[in-house]
């Protein structure tokens, strides 16, 4: 009975049925804790990065990310091998607590980590959620992922505001080392909510095998998949994107910050304050399309259109920045492009995986969620790097964002047809019992 009445409940933002209740809500309970704990991190990146560093440093940190997983993500290929599933997320989970506990002992110890912990956090983000995500198309058949993603990414978008907030008003008191530790504790409860839940009761087996693969690991995954090799170029054009609206952003609150300073505010403390605004409108509007837009996206036009929406808000947007470059409207822009990316094409990003085999899931998702994604970073310091030398100003750097977002767009449409012709035949046969 309670798993009908909270089936109908749920109903109200996405299909679930009721023998999927206590695995949705599970997987929601989980990546909410990883969200939360990450939002409480993000405005400590941003403070440590730009209080003694410059915009252009931030962006030629995001690179530095790319290069550091060229190597991890052979590693982790070669590592996890012979791991699926859970056992996969918790050996990831445990290493990036170590690595918390490692940043919180130096500094304490009055140890510089600002470049160092943006660069970890980056891979952070990208790494753990992509272990996360693999293991939820893992067990989940097409048509089950379809309907309850929406659901188990409302309780990452539930995790991303209430972290932003409770981020607000924890950082004035406990500032940079008590987020680090109280991170790294809520890291570690996601393990904890599987073993104490008895999560292990309602865990389905994953639906695929891993085969061996070869010394390029992830790459190689990748590179012999036409399918996933569009998902990575659309990654890349994603976070190249994304990641020059940030630097166009950064630049704007830096000004912002300097106003500040000159009424007596600390000019890290400004720029903490501002960001934790800016996260907090971000997640709210984006938990508001979680819970009420994607579900009901995925249902009447389908995942394969679906990936048509952030591109074509972002090439709007930065077509309105180019010609409008005051802070106001750039603010308003990065809402509404980070929104519909943390929400709608966050989700549909994670169900184009649900048709292909565990080593596209595990080590073929990881590659593109790591080393592709970054690389879209790689790309855009280069871009800032060059840009900065010729003197381009802000409204330029809109327009070639503008620009390659009218390919973004054409790649959408193409990766949108590849996942239906992928998704078809497991639609149309007999679904397992879910």
């Amino acid at each position: 009975m309670t798993r009908k009445l909270l089936s109908r409940w749920l109903g109200l933002f996405a299909d679930v049925r009721p023998d999927e209740v206590a695995l949705t809500l599970l997987l929601a309970a989980r990546v909410f804790v990883i969200l939360f704990g990450y939002y409480l991190l993000k405005p400590v990146r941003e403070a440590l990065i730009l209080e003694h560093g410059t915009p252009e440093l931030r962006s030629y940190a995001l690179a530095m990310q790319a290069v550091v997983l060229l190597v991890a993500v052979p590693l982790y290929s070669y590592f996890m091998r012979n791991r699926v599933g859970e056992r996969i997320y918790r050996s990831i989970t445990s290493f990036f607590v170590a690595n918390l506990l490692i940043f919180y002992l130096l500094s304490i110890n009055g140890v510089p980590i600002g470049t160092l912990f943006f660069i970890w956090l980056g891979i952070f983000s990208v790494g753990q959620l992509a272990q996360f995500w693999a293991l939820a198309a893992d067990i989940h058949t097409v048509s089950a992922g379809e309907r309850v993603f929406a659901i188990i990414a409302l309780g990452g978008s539930l995790g991303a505001v209430f972290g932003s907030k409770c981020a607000h008003q924890l950082f004035p008191l406990v500032g940079s080392h008590g987020m680090l530790l109280v991170a790294a504790i809520l890291l570690m409860l996601t393990t904890v909510i599987y073993k104490r839940s008895g999560m292990h009761a309602v865990m389905p087996q994953p639906n695929g095998v891993k085969e061996p693969v070869s010394l390029g690991g992830g790459f190689a995954v990748v590179m012999s998949s036409p399918y996933l090799r569009l998902v990575a170029l659309f990654v890349v054009l994603l976070n190249f994107i994304n990641s020059t609206g940030e630097f166009i952003f950064a630049k704007m609150v830096v000004e912002q910050a300097e106003i500040a300073v000159a009424a007596g505010v600390a000019k890290g403390v400004a720029i903490g304050e501002i960001y934790s605004d800016f996260f907090m409108w971000v997640n709210a509007i984006g938990l508001l399309f979680q819970a009420f837009l994607v579900s009901r996206l995925f249902r009447y036009v389908g995942v394969h259109w679906a990936l048509m929406i952030l591109p074509v808000i972002a090439t709007i947007g930065y077509t309105m920045i180019a010609f409008f470059p005051i802070f106001t409207v750039v603010r308003l822009i990065k809402i509404m492009e980070n929104s519909t990316d943390y929400s709608i094409q966050q989700t549909t990003r994670h169900a184009l995986f649900l048709p292909v085999s565990a080593n596209a899931k595990y080590d073929g998702k990881t590659a593109i969620e790591t080393f592709f994604w970054r690389f879209g970073d790689l790309l855009h310091a280069a871009v800032i790097f060059g840009g900065t030398q010729f003197g381009l100003s802000v409204n330029q750097f809109a327009m070639i964002n503008m620009t390659i977002g009218l390919f973004w767009i054409t790649l959408a449409w193409r990766m949108g047809r590849g996942y239906r012709e992928l998704a078809a035949p497991h639609l149309v046969a007999p679904a397992k019992a879910d």
